[in-house]
């Protein structure tokens, strides 16, 4: 019976030992990439005239650096960049003072929209059967962090070719200038390891912005503004 025990010992000390042989070591940084689009509103703020009345769907790109404080918490640094455009109509009237037709004008809020911001997110890991690989990570957090906005405040125009006057011109486009302003929001994600170190994710995010300009022309009107935007992205990870 002794010698059995023993034996038995023997095995499984020799199995415990090549199985542990097996696991990958404990990964505490995870860098990547997110790619994919947001949906913004409408600067709230300014006068209408300046907000638009409808946005469009946007690309939307982010770096991210992930450290693991242990496998239920994380904190990531995240460097973003996006474009935001809202669209209005601007009823136009001649120098005779005759109403025009309405004309669509893009409204340029920020050429880049660039974040810096920190995550601090909580992991539900799930493993693979016999616990010796971390298969996904399941994520949701909250997000803080700066907002630059690059653009030139600049205004485009065009002619109106009417029949009192054919050389009236008109803004054709209207661009908000730079500035400067914080971001809050949520976020929850899932990572898919498909080996231990390479993985793919998918993210919903929600932010909200709030931005002080340095506008030149109309400073009153668009010195400060705030909008929602909502990134819906996937990318991939590395682990070490």
């Amino acid at each position: 019976m002794k010698s059995f025990l023993l034996t038995a010992a023997m095995v499984i000390g020799f199995a415990g030992g090549m199985f542990a042989q097996n696991l990958p070591p404990e990964y505490s940084w995870e860098v990547g990439v997110n790619g994919g689009y947001s949906v913004i509103t409408r600067p709230e703020g300014p006068p209408a005239v300046y907000s638009g009345t409808s946005t469009k769907t946007v690309k939307d790109f982010s770096l991210r650096a992930s450290y693991y404080f242990n496998w239920r918490w994380m904190i990531s640094l995240d460097l973003g960049n996006r474009r935001w455009e809202t669209f209005g109509q601007w009823q136009l009237v001649d120098k005779f003072g005759k109403k025009l037709n309405p004309v669509n004008v893009p409204i340029l809020v920020a050429d880049h929209a660039l974040t810096q911001s920190i995550q601090m997110n909580h992991v539900i890991p799930f493993y693979t059967q016999f616990r010796n690989f971390n298969r996904a990570n399941l994520y949701f957090g909250v997000h803080a962090g700066l907002v630059e906005t690059i653009n030139d405040g600049s205004r485009a125009y065009d002619t109106y070719k009417s029949a009192s006057d054919s050389g009236y011109k008109y803004v054709s486009g209207y661009h908000y200038n730079s500035g400067m302003g914080y971001s809050l929001g949520l976020q929850t994600g899932f990572i898919y390891y498909i080996v231990p170190r390479l993985g793919v994710t998918a993210e919903l995010s929600l932010r909200y912005v709030n931005v002080k300009t340095i506008d030149q022309n109309y400073a009153e009107p668009i010195s400060k503004f705030h909008l929602m935007h909502f990134p819906q992205t996937v990318g991939v990870r590395w682990r070490f």
